[in-house]
């Protein structure tokens, strides 16, 4: 029996989507980012942008589930490159909360996003990782992405250092 599935967000699940959103995110960054950059992250202010970003028809935003319950496990954001020339998509987001890693989500949305941001005429792939995320970087790099340039920024007010993956 199936456990998890994959599907495109709706306007009702924006809450869901901030609650593993934020889960995801602290799992994440746990020991990468200090935890009062973590603690920041609070699933009101999430629920918001969520449903900013539902509204918006230029962004794909597919959830994964547990099919039993319904609740949000996971989520994935692209849309055009914030950054890059046009013909460019971006996955923004890819976030899966613990007890759903490892059930092939993660590569399911990655594959369902990229299909979606290729069909709008952008073929050429960027995501953006935090350099020093060891996990992050293995996926995408499994998933046939290059390191590309870094780039310095901020989160939160602290320094960190952002890596690109292409896919051309």
């Amino acid at each position: 029996m199936t456990r998890f599935a994959i599907r495109e967000a709706r306007p009702g699940d924006a809450v869901g989507i901030a609650r593993a959103h934020v889960t995801g995110w602290r799992d994440a960054y746990d020991g990468i980012l200090p935890s009062s950059v973590i603690e920041r992250v609070d699933i009101g202010q999430r629920a918001d942008y969520r449903r900013r970003i539902l509204a918006d028809r230029d962004i794909l935003s597919v959830v994964s589930f547990d099919v039993t319950h319904g609740d949000v496990v996971g989520l994935c954001d692209a849309g055009k490159s914030r950054r890059d020339p046009p013909g460019t998509g971006e996955i923004y987001a890819l976030y899966l909360v613990h007890h759903a890693k490892r059930f092939g989500l993660g590569t399911e949305m990655f594959d369902y996003a990229r299909t979606w941001l290729a069909a709008r005429g952008m073929p050429a792939l960027v995501i953006w990782v935090l350099d020093n995320n060891p996990h992050a970087k293995r996926f995408y790099e499994a998933m046939g992405g290059r390191a590309a340039q870094a780039m310095p920024s901020r989160i939160a007010g602290y320094p960190i250092v952002e890596r690109a993956y292409r896919w051309d």
